[in-house]
């Protein structure tokens, strides 16, 4: 497994102290990107083969609060590329003092970019198997589709930082605009888990609606969509809980 130890510096932080999730998630992916470069590669040198990696599926489990300004904590990665096509990593976040913090699964394709297609990682990436390999169960929580009457509707036009270097949305981007546009009081309320479904990527200039739909007090679904495009971009499920005092 590989382990980086990171401090949340004060452009992490959001209002309430604690690290944003846009912040965490970005920490994620670089962490991913180092713990692969033995075998892959820099990001660059992987594109320039002509392989680009594509996020699928996320899940997000909050069992502790978040990292406060200046506090240390550790992330730990590890995957498993024996699933096909689907290349699953996962991720612990703990603080220096054994707190545990929260845990992330991942599924992965890995493109081939000339052909616009999919390809098996184990075939395409030699070493992809030497380090870091844990076993990971393939199952992720079903997202339902938004239910009933849509308890919020906000459109986000894609601007150009909410691209990555593949010129589509980022995954960050998309955890951002539905956190920040959930019908919950974000004041009050905190994330427990969020479940997410990425299906088509929205470029630059296009416009993204999200719709909301809410299951009592803590359960809220979205749907992303863009404009003119019928297959949705994204579906979340959000799981929300209390803030603790302190």
């Amino acid at each position: 497994m590989y382990t980086r130890e990171l401090r949340v510096m004060p452009s992490d932080v959001s209002c309430t102290g604690t690290i944003k999730l846009r912040s965490l998630l970005n920490y994620f992916q670089d962490t991913a990107g180092l713990a692969a470069e033995d075998f892959e590669g820099t990001t660059t040198e992987l594109i320039a083969r002509g392989y680009a990696w594509v996020l699928m599926r996320y899940e997000i489990d909050f069992p502790g609060r978040l990292p406060a300004l200046d506090e240390a904590f550790r992330i730990t990665t590890f995957h498993d590329p024996k699933h096909g096509y689907n290349t699953l990593r996962c991720f612990k976040v703990d603080a220096l003092d054994g707190r545990h913090i929260a845990d992330a699964k991942t599924s992965w394709l890995l493109l081939d970019i000339k052909a616009g297609r999919p390809v098996k990682p184990i075939a395409h990436i030699p070493g992809i198997t030497s380090r870091d390999n844990e076993d990971i169960s393939p199952d992720f929580r079903e997202i339902p589709e938004p239910q009933g009457e849509i308890a919020r509707s906000v459109e986000f036009p894609v601007m150009f930082h909410d691209l990555d270097y593949n010129a589509h949305v980022n995954n960050a981007a998309y955890f951002e605009w539905v956190c920040d546009s959930s019908p919950v009081d974000l004041m009050t309320h905190e994330l427990g888990s969020v479940y997410a479904s990425f299906r088509s990527g929205a470029r630059l200039g296009e416009k993204v609606t999200l719709n909301f739909s809410q299951s009592g007090d803590n359960t809220t679904t979205c749907r992303v969509t863009r404009e003119g495009v019928k297959k949705p971009a994204a579906d979340f499920l959000c799981v929300w809980r209390i803030k603790e005092e302190g």
